[in-house]
């Protein structure tokens, strides 16, 4: 899997007062420091991440640095020894500023402010007894239909989860480049089960039940997101820029939707929701909405640092919602009826992937714990701890069969948990 985006700092509007040392401290990272984290890094960084239902994003590959990302953090960390000195000198001297115009301001993705961030205290966490553990060694993201359950190794095994018997029925090995990001992600149906090959810049159609191979489709650069409806599958290109859209019955493309320039860090994740079609993509800070007839963009909404639009998205009846990947711990509630952002919400931790159950987004960020959002005060309402010795966080989610699912990599396994613990 791949991904764009991951860990960051809080504030989403900063209100200084007059002797703030603040400013300076911004002009002069302004200066020596990027904004974000080079667009490479992000995108070979994501580009192991997973989404909801569709949307599939690795917290794993946070731990599995390698040398490029680490030496990018020891980077950024003797820019923070910087920053820390200069503010020594600042409150010794004590300085007093002026904050001039514009001066730590930012894009706003509505004409109004932009919203704050959400830091309100957590609800003590309630633990919920698994009822079932299937083994999984290297799991990774997860699809389903609602009964149904598939599932991606890192390996490049692919799984059908059997919710009968809570065991494997059945399996196959994919082909993967050596040193690859290999299959990104996979959604399925009764009528096909869809795999993104970002190497080999195609999407694979397998039988859903027996995971027999049916055909490759040529899908250009990169593709990552993938989403099956009822007319259509939406595969995301992330450097090609665009967003795919194959006809089920004939296996070909039928037309593509440009949303951004070919290159890293494009489009990543898909959900469905309001008629509509929304991708992230990171290079452009923003969520399109693409009209699922047409294939027209029908709006473009930015996402503000340290928020980023490279995670997962879901829809429910009011909101759609946007994780951050390892871009922060904020995720990002939109607005349908008038394509802006209402608030971004931090999670306490890195987030990748949603489970949407009785009309509220889930999502378990790497805290080891589940936790809900709720819309309207937006915060956290209720936290979820998947058993006493659950403590991976960060894994893919979904509902299936009467049940919550996750991805328990570091304990090689995939935990089923009782949904009337997500409908209180």
């Amino acid at each position: 899997m791949n991904g764009d985006g991951r860990k960051g700092p809080d504030p989403m509007t900063d209100q200084r007062s007059e002797g703030d040392v603040g400013p300076i401290l911004h002009t002069w990272m302004a200066a020596v420091a990027p904004q974000r984290a080079p667009e490479r890094l992000l995108e070979e960084a994501f580009a192991r991440t997973m989404v909801s239902g569709q949307h599939r994003v690795y917290p794993w590959h946070g731990i599995r640095r390698d040398r490029a990302a680490r030496s990018t953090q020891r980077r950024f960390a003797g820019i923070a020894l910087g920053m820390a000195a200069v503010l020594a000198i600042a409150v010794t001297v004590g300085l007093v500023f002026r904050p001039g115009p514009g001066v730590g301001d930012g894009p706003s993705p509505t004409p109004s402010s932009s919203p704050a961030a959400s830091s309100s205290a957590f609800p003590s966490p309630v633990v919920v007894t698994p009822t079932g553990s299937v083994p999984v060694t290297n799991g990774a993201q997860m699809a389903t239909d609602g009964t149904a359950i598939w599932l991606l190794k890192t390996d490049g095994t692919l799984v059908r989860i059997d919710p009968l018997t809570n065991t494997i029925a059945a399996s196959v090995t994919l082909t993967q480049t050596p040193g690859g990001f290999g299959y990104q992600s996979l959604a399925g149906d009764a009528a096909g089960l869809w795999v993104t090959d970002w190497d080999a810049t195609s999407v694979l159609r397998f039988d859903p039940l027996t995971l027999d191979a049916i055909t490759t489709i040529d899908i250009g650069a990169s593709p990552k997101g993938v989403l099956v409806t009822s007319t259509a599958i939406w595969v995301a290109s992330t450097r090609g820029g665009a967003v795919e859209r194959i006809d089920p019955a004939t296996n070909s493309i039928v037309g593509p939707t440009i949303v951004g320039p070919t290159g890293p860090s494009g489009p990543n994740w898909l959900t469905r929701g309001f008629g509509s079609i929304w991708v992230g993509v990171p290079n452009r800070g923003s969520v399109f909405r693409i009209n699922e007839t047409t294939n027209a963009i029908e709006a473009t909404i930015p996402v503000l640092s340290p928020a980023s639009p490279c995670g997962g998205l879901a829809a429910t009846s009011t909101a759609i919602w946007v994780a951050s990947c390892e871009g922060s711990h904020l995720v990002t509630q939109i607005d349908p009826v008038t394509n802006t952002v209402v608030a971004y919400i931090d999670v306490g931790g890195d987030s990748f992937v949603f489970a949407v159950v009785a009309d509220r987004p889930w999502i378990s960020p790497t805290e080891g714990q589940i936790v809900r959002l709720d819309p309207v005060s937006h915060a956290v309402d209720r936290v979820i701890g998947p058993g006493p010795e659950f403590a991976s966080g960060g894994g893919d989610i979904v509902v299936a069969a009467g049940s919550l699912w996750i991805v328990d990599f570091a304990a090689n396994r995939v935990l089923r948990l009782p949904i009337d613990a997500f409908e209180g």
